[in-house]
């Protein structure tokens, strides 16, 4: 359990996976939001989010299955989308992930940037959504056995409609903003 009492007084931030928020030394003084993504056998995987006080952007942890589905409504990456273990691991990128995952806590891979809405499929409602960015650290993360992820998106609209679909029922849509402003 994080000692900061931030983590206290917003107990959705562990819920969410969230580390740490901080001041990046790295970036120019940038504050950025450290992800914990649990994968198979106990081991983690670090992901962070730059934080700006006037981002658009929020945060959905997701649920891998229901993620999968809405990815494979897309239609745009049918063989990753509709994918596993196997096929993942086969994508020409891949080991471009396995490197960026493989250093760790002090310096975690950038979420996915994700959008969302939902469209009529015979006459009813289904989810689909599209990555602008990040699909290898997604399927990565899926290959290597994270059952949730944080992933984020450009607006509270398709965060709310993400996590009402795919999102971790333990946590909810995060802004950018709200997490900017814990940071002193």
């Amino acid at each position: 359990m994080n000692s900061d009492p931030i983590f206290n007084e917003h107990p959705l931030l562990a819920a969410c996976g969230i580390c740490r928020i901080e001041r990046d030394h790295g970036e120019y003084g940038a504050k950025i939001c450290t992800f914990s993504v649990g994968l198979r056998n106990g081991r983690k995987a670090w992901m962070k989010l730059s934080l700006g006080h006037d981002s658009d952007k929020w945060v959905v942890i997701v649920r891998k299955r229901p993620f999968l589905e809405a990815w494979a409504q897309n239609g745009r990456e049918p063989r990753l989308a509709n994918g596993d273990e196997t096929v993942w691991r086969k994508d020409f990128k891949f080991l471009l992930a396995e490197e960026g995952f493989s250093h760790g806590y002090y310096n975690p891979v950038p979420l996915a940037l994700c959008d969302a809405r939902y469209e009529l499929d015979k006459g009813l409602p289904v989810l689909n959504t599209s990555f602008t960015d990040g699909i290898t650290r997604t399927i990565w993360l899926m290959a290597n056995g994270a059952e949730s992820l944080p992933v984020s998106l450009t607006s509270e609209k398709s965060a709310r409609l993400l996590f009402r679909g795919a999102g971790d029922r333990k946590t909810e849509p995060l802004s950018v903003a709200f997490l900017h402003s814990l940071c002193t």
